[in-house]
């Protein structure tokens, strides 16, 4: 039986401590290993790929591009080497061809959902719905979870489409209970749809999940007053005024509950805090 050349052999155990150093976050021992190893034998693919993926972990996608090509170089037409490299062009401000990546993965037959994730983030802030939709139930069917039927359901739900919306919101929490996003996107959905007793629940749902979700108390606050439950209104949406003090919509919110309380004095001094907030422009 032949040997392998001890250099190689070499190699192959510094690339195994890279992987493992990768895997332990400890990115520049990887970086160093990988680097290292290629030294030895730069015709390795995958390790090209791999120190790729490490800068882009240390956010030097400029760098990453150069190992993503000479991995490209080797294995032309690498579905998982094209997809990264879109992610790096994206990273770079070069979306165009950040797509042209994704779109080769894709014709090559891709079956790893991340060019189609990332072409639908693409096409969603471009405004090309039908197209940001195709991909991403792309990605669900070749692998379903949370974060693929949240995105499908923020097309639908900025298209105003609350119906298909909520369904997407609905599966995201079916594959994972303790998304929060899911059930907070849920709420809104039922929000906009008049469910307001439901949509009250989600919001709590969400809150127990994730209680960096701010705009929650406000969203309730809406839900309650069109309930006609205004004590409770007026709680939530001061409540929500302590964390967004000067958010025009959270005051004219609590300027219609404290008219529908019967108070005109609180109700006029949130009415005019919420002109100023006009005038000063959008808060972002």
């Amino acid at each position: 039986m032949n040997e392998q050349p001890e250099h190689i052999n070499n190699a192959a155990e510094i690339f195994r401590k890279g992987h493992l150093c990768e895997k332990e976050g400890l990115f520049d021992e990887a970086r160093k290993a990988y680097e290292m190893g290629l030294g030895f034998t730069p015709a390795q693919h995958p390790w090209h790929y791999r120190l790729g993926c490490v800068l882009m972990k240390m956010e030097q996608p400029a760098d990453a591009e150069l190992s993503f090509r000479k991995a490209l170089d080797l294995a032309p037409g690498t579905e998982a080497y094209l997809a990264n490299m879109g992610v790096c062009l994206d990273r770079q401000g070069r979306r165009d061809d950040a797509v042209r990546a994704y779109r080769r993965a894709i014709h090559l037959g891709a079956k790893n959902p991340v060019a189609y994730h990332n072409l639908g983030a693409i096409y969603a802030e471009e405004g090309r719905v039908a197209e940001a939709i195709s991909a991403f139930e792309s990605a669900i069917a070749l692998e379903p979870d949370a974060e693929g039927f949240h995105n499908l359901g923020l097309v639908h739900f900025f298209g105003n489409d609350f119906v298909r919306a909520l369904s997407c919101f609905e599966r995201a929490v079916a594959h994972d209970a303790r998304f929060a996003m899911g059930h907070y996107f849920a709420g809104l959905c039922l929000m906009k749809s008049g469910v307001y007793e439901d949509a009250c629940r989600r919001f709590e749902q969400a809150r127990g999940l994730n209680d960096n979700l701010m705009r929650i108390p406000f969203h309730i606050g809406v839900c309650l007053h069109k309930l006609e439950r205004y004590d409770q209104a007026r709680h939530k949406l001061e409540t929500a005024l302590e964390f967004f003090p000067e958010d025009g919509r959270v005051h004219y919110q609590l300027a219609l509950t404290c008219d529908a309380l019967g108070l005109p004095q609180e109700a006029r001094l949130h009415y005019s805090q919420a002109r100023a907030a006009r005038r000063r422009g959008p808060s972002y």
